[in-house]
């Protein structure tokens, strides 16, 4: 018991260090579930934005050859555009949120 109260001060420190390293543990772990979830979605995301331009391509063409349903067709492009557009602000969010978890590596020089 002596001991404990003689080196109080870097026993002290020993268990402070300790719980910092438990704690920066948890954040690296919780960190990268986060950077994989991101991931992730940024990949579905990409995904439905290719599917989106592939069908805008298909009522481009459709457009072009029956111009007698072209205002149906004109109304179901730019409900596309309309999603395309939100797909678009999800993606860029998805690319920032990414970037933001990069960030720290910078100054860990990877």
């Amino acid at each position: 018991m002596d001991y404990i109260v003689d080196h109080a001060v870097p026993l002290s420190g020993i268990a402070l260090g300790a719980l910092v390293l438990v704690g920066l543990a948890i954040l690296a772990i919780a960190g990268l579930r986060l950077w994989r979830t991101v991931r992730a979605a940024q990949r579905r995301l990409t995904a439905a934005g290719a599917e989106l331009a592939a069908e805008g391509e298909r009522l481009s063409q459709a457009l072009a050859l029956m111009p007698e349903r072209q205002a149906e067709l004109q109304t179901s492009i730019e409900a596309l555009s309309r999603r395309a557009a939100v797909i678009g602000v999800l993606a860029r969010s998805a690319s920032e949120a990414a970037e933001v978890l990069r960030s720290p590596l910078r100054y860990l020089g990877r």
